[in-house]
């Protein structure tokens, strides 16, 4: 349950690091989308491009990268698999009972890269924003659906408070687990009755806990006179010069990807 995470803040200063939140969002969005929408092999690998130029920019640790990848590596590795071995299309190469085709070696190509791409955006963004950035960007976000009557800060409240109270959960679900296996309790029990009856001890305590928890929060919240809106600190200065750049170039690399000659 450790390994549950893309990336952690990296604190340093560096030109991404200092972006809006919002922005750093959109544009985040902005390559992910642009990854699974282009059908052009060049389009993709410009993407990719643009994304490790990001992360050098940004002064961040390749190897924390990496090990973000490690983790959905088998869910990369069965994606390329697939397509490779049983996309139909023009062969290419037989082994045995194994045929590669043509479409299935694009498949496997297109399928790796953009997977790659979202779980390297997603680590930029994670260890470039810390927890409130995140919260401030997706409520600048959110913000033109205020005028619809749609909560926005609320919802980031909700969401902030969420993300600060995940480590806890997943620390807890640990102590929860030693204790009941400490009790005898076995998940690597054969018949279903045994499984069900472990993950039952581990789930119960946990909503349980998680209820606890949030009850005492929103008594606090009630104490301090919280009746809605925003806790979240305003961003002094509102859009930069870099922000408009980190924008436009983003745009562009969106668009190239589409304009790519193959």
């Amino acid at each position: 349950m450790q390994r549950i995470r893309i990336g952690r803040y990296f604190p340093v200063s560096s030109p991404v690091h200092s972006l809006h939140p919002g922005v750093k969002m959109a544009c985040s969005i902005g390559l992910v989308a642009g990854a699974f929408a282009t059908g052009k092999a060049t389009g993709l690998f410009l993407v990719l491009l643009s994304v490790l130029a990001t992360i050098y920019l940004a002064k961040l640790p390749p190897w924390r990268l990496i090990a973000s990848l490690r983790t959905v590596a088998v869910l990369l590795a069965i994606a390329a698999l697939a397509q490779l071995l049983w996309a139909p299309g023009r062969e290419l190469v037989r082994l045995g009972f194994v045929t590669v085709t043509e479409n299935g070696l694009r498949n496997a190509y297109f399928y790796t890269f953009r997977l790659v791409v979202a779980v390297l955006v997603l680590g930029v963004l994670t260890m470039t924003t810390d927890e409130l950035g995140m919260l401030r960007g997706l409520e600048s976000l959110l913000r033109p659906l205020k005028a619809l009557g749609f909560p926005v800060e609320e919802t980031a409240m909700v969401l902030f408070t969420a993300l600060r109270f995940l480590p806890l959960l997943l620390a807890r679900a640990q102590e929860i687990s030693a204790a009941q296996r400490a009790r005898g309790a076995r998940p690597e029990a054969r018949d279903l009755r045994g499984k069900i009856t472990f993950y039952l001890s581990l789930v119960v305590p946990l909503v349980h806990a998680g209820i606890k928890d949030a009850e005492e929060v929103g008594t606090a919240l009630a104490a301090r006179g919280y009746a809605g809106g925003s806790l979240l600190p305003g961003w002094k200065g509102g859009l930069r010069f870099a922000d408009g750049l980190a924008l436009l170039l983003t745009t562009a690399v969106v668009a190239a990807s589409f304009l790519a000659p193959w």
